[in-house]
């Protein structure tokens, strides 16, 4: 697994309901990584809800606001639905502690981006070249009768 390469905006809410919330550091032990923090930014609440085909952020303002969280439904297990909320919480909400939680985590890498590799493409040979610079300035020579 690997995390999506954007996440959904946040928006910012006055108040948020607690029911369900976690703290931080135990959302950290759920997608199975160390809480590389200590102190009173490990029990910041987050609430885990399930966001269906869209997914969603709320958050109350500041630093120590609780944090609302609509997972995907595509995340069924709850070792992956953590694993999704580090991520939103260190990209989107750039939390301190889940961004060092998830550091070098192999499933925290961004995902690749689908479509053509534009780095794929042979290199023109020197023919090639001068045939298209000889074309693009075709229409600048001027011949009079």
């Amino acid at each position: 697994m690997s995390l999506p390469a954007f996440f959904p905006q946040p928006r910012y809410m006055p108040t948020l309901p607690r029911t369900g919330a976690l703290p931080l550091a135990t959302l950290c032990e759920t997608a199975g990584v160390p809480c590389r923090a200590a102190g009173a930014w490990t029990q910041r609440r987050i609430v885990l809800a399930n966001g269906g085909a869209a997914p969603w952020i709320k958050a109350e303002p500041g630093d120590w606001g609780t944090v609302s969280i609509g997972v995907p439904a595509s995340k069924t297990t709850p070792t992956a639905r953590a694993q999704w909320a580090l991520g939103a919480l260190a990209y989107v909400m750039f939390d301190g502690v889940a961004r060092a939680s998830i550091a070098g985590a192999p499933w925290a890498k961004v995902e690749r981006p689908t479509g053509p590799n534009p780095a794929a493409k042979r290199p023109q040979t020197n023919a090639e070249r001068q045939r298209k610079f000889r074309q693009s300035q075709a229409h600048l020579t001027h011949r009079s009768s």
